[in-house]
């Protein structure tokens, strides 16, 4: 949509009927963006008893122009005698408000097809100052209602030509005849059912009135499709450089199967729009052929596609569990989600799909948004976000998940590809469970906060989230695959994991990490594992262990530290084999921490574990950390674990759970001590 200059005054000034045409309000648009200023420096003063020009102060004045036409004549008059108004401001589109001086107005009349055409050519000056409140109101920015191209629910689709005055009737239609990059398709409010696919061309863009504008479909489809598709060729993305914003999108009661589907194209943006009960998925980003779209993308990855302040409700179940969820993106580089409310927790148990879900991705963020699942699903996994197979730099931060529900990194080709530093940071999340003596766990399915699993993970950092009453807070864990595979360099620190366990369950762990055994001759590595200043509290008579490694393999430098781990029935910290025999550690460091209130408050590391060069007694204590309150894990005054950690040596942890700078030596749990 277009942005014009709106100028707009009334007679409010005391300026009489003469100027105003009898006290009417008057609004027109400029047509034409406000020119380069002509800076000239003025200096203002006055003469001494010499004769000498003395300044008593320079300003700096800017000179405008504005060009633009169809203006009737009696308001060309009223603009020229704004030089009268004591106060007059222009704001321009970047939000800059400015007073105006010295208006000059010049008209230019010509005669063309019957009427008198003009074209005016405003001058104006203002100084460098912000004012704010003016006599006559202000020129302001504002969207202007554009001719092209509309549909309403009264228009037709055979007598409309796509004015705002004989609009057509359907999204449908008007995407077969608005076709041009740069178009866009208004929607004025009113419901629409649309029975067909709207296919949208490159560049054109969609735009509603808000919820009042209602695109109801019946259009069954499937998730691939999208009741609007932004489909073009197989191949490397094209730029859509086109946006679909202010519409409400009803899947007629799980009628339709999905609202949105962009294939093969980059810079879509998707805004302000609000997609309720869909059968499989609201949005999907995909740059894969149809049935194929699990896959690692054969073609460049889009970039620059954005979802954002949007509301989505109940638009994703299990039937294609597998392949989507309420939004979906694949083969996507520097995909942005932010600003969003996703809901699904009004089917039947067992039946709510995932919030969001991924397979190959890098420079994607997560961000800001709002996700809502319920407390259990019974004899399902339940997701938040799944996303598979990142490929570097991805985000995942400032984000609130209510329900119990996980937040689950997977795959089988995790890497940080060229160009990209590291695999994915998940940081400054909320994942709030309220609920948690009612929770009854289905069958073995232990619901986790954030998950790290597949066949391997590079980079991957986890700090700063407040995680709420789970089975297991963050959990590690591999598949038996017939192949070797390799994690590296995974930090986990300054997060808050309160509350863990259930009645009911006997395992429940505040960081847990499982390997399972590979087939054959292969076997795990693990390199650079950072475990550091984290929080974790248990309710009583029903967990297992604070943190917990079982693993299968061998790792390279483990570091468990400052860590402090409260009221656990088993062991504070547990170090295993999942095998008997076949884990090797080489340098372990299990130092610093405040262990107290568990079963065990000293580190266990199994007999026949095979290790080199370790330290599991150094600095670790056991005595009451004396937290604030049972919900709040900040230190008093005389704690035993202030001061009491040791440094890391990470260069990039600085600042604590509050952002408070990490002293030297730092204190034990996530927080430092402030007096």
């Amino acid at each position: 949509m277009n942005k014009y200059l709106k100028f707009e005054y009334w007679n409010t000034c005391d300026l009489g009927n003469i100027y105003y045409q009898g006290g009417q309000h008057f609004i027109f648009y400029l047509d034409a963006d406000v020119g380069e200023p002509i800076h000239e420096e003025v200096e203002e003063g006055q003469e001494n008893g010499d004769g000498d020009f003395i300044p008593t102060y320079r300003r700096q004045m800017k000179r405008y122009r504005i060009r633009t036409g169809l203006i009737p004549d009696y308001l060309i008059d009223a603009i020229q005698r704004m030089k009268l108004h004591d106060n007059i401001e222009l704001t321009f589109k970047s939000g800059e408000v400015e007073q105006i001086y010295n208006v000059d107005c010049e008209a230019e009349w010509q005669f063309e097809k019957y009427a008198w055409q003009g074209t005016v050519t405003l001058t104006f000056d203002m100084d460098e100052s912000i004012t704010v409140g003016a006599c006559c109101d202000n020129l302001t920015v504002t969207d202007a209602i554009p001719e092209w191209y509309w549909i309403a629910t009264d228009g037709s689709d055979d007598t409309g030509d796509g004015h705002y005055t004989t609009p057509w009737k359907t999204l449908a239609y008007a995407c077969t005849q608005v076709t041009t990059p740069g178009e866009t398709i208004h929607v004025k409010a009113g419901t629409y059912t649309e029975t067909e696919q709207s296919v949208l061309a490159v560049g054109v863009s969609i735009v509603g009135q808000g919820d009042t504008t209602i695109i109801s479909s019946t259009y069954a489809g499937n998730y691939e499709s999208g009741t609007i598709a932004l489909h073009s060729a197989s191949g490397n993305p094209v730029d859509g450089s086109q946006a679909i914003s202010y519409i409400k999108f009803d899947g007629n009661a799980l009628t339709s199967n999905c609202a949105i589907t962009v294939r093969f194209r980059s810079n879509v943006e998707i805004h302000h729009c609000t997609f309720i009960n869909f059968d499989d998925s609201a949005v999907n980003f995909i740059n894969q052929d149809q049935g194929t779209w699990t896959n690692a993308p054969t073609v460049n990855y889009a970039t620059g596609n954005k979802l954002h302040d949007c509301t989505i409700t109940n638009c994703s179940g299990v039937t294609n569990y597998a392949t989507v969820a309420n939004v979906t993106f694949l083969g996507q580089d520097g995909l942005l989600i932010y600003n969003n409310t996703i809901s699904q927790t009004s089917r039947a148990s067992g039946s709510n799909g995932t919030l969001v879900k991924s397979f190959f991705y890098k420079n994607c963020k997560i961000y800001n948004n709002t996700f809502y699942k319920n407390d259990h699903e019974s004899g399902a996994w339940n997701f938040h976000l799944e996303l598979w197979n990142y490929t570097g730099n991805n985000d995942i931060y400032n984000n609130k998940f209510y329900g119990l529900a996980s937040i689950d990194m997977g795959g089988y080709t995790n890497s940080v590809s060229a160009g990209t530093t590291y695999g994915v940071k998940i940081y400054d999340n909320e994942l709030l469970n309220t609920n948690q003596a009612a929770y009854t766990p289905g069958g073995d399915k232990l619901v986790l906060g954030i998950i790290i699993e597949g066949q391997g993970h590079d980079r991957v950092y986890i700090y700063n989230n407040r995680i709420q009453r789970f089975g297991s807070g963050i959990a590690f864990g591999t598949a038996a695959v017939a192949y070797s595979f390799v994690w590296s360099d995974i930090y986990v620190y300054y997060n808050i994991i309160e509350n863990v366990g259930y009645s009911d369950h006997n395992y429940c762990q505040g960081i847990y990490w499982m390997s399972a055994v590979p087939t054959g001759a292969n076997d795990n590595t693990f390199d650079n594992i950072y475990i550091l200043n984290n929080t974790i509290t248990a309710i009583a008579g029903a967990t297992y262990r604070g943190i917990g490694i079982t693993a299968h393999g061998t790792i390279t430098n483990m570091n468990i530290q400052n860590n402090i781990i409260y009221g656990f029935d088993n062991h504070g910290i547990n170090i295993s084999e999942r095998v008997a025999g076949v884990l090797t550690i080489d340098t372990l460091n299990v130092t610093y921490n405040n262990l107290y209130s568990n079963g065990t408050n000293t580190v266990v590391v199994g007999g026949t574990v095979d290790v080199t060069d370790d330290d599991i007694t150094t600095g670790n204590i056991t005595t009451d950390p004396t937290f604030e309150s049972t919900s709040d894990y900040h230190l008093q005054a005389g704690s035993g674990c202030i001061n009491a950690g040791i440094a890391t040596g990470l260069a990039f942890i600085t600042t604590d759970y509050d952002d408070v700078a990490v002293g030297n030596p730092p204190e034990i749990g996530a927080y430092e001590y402030q007096e």
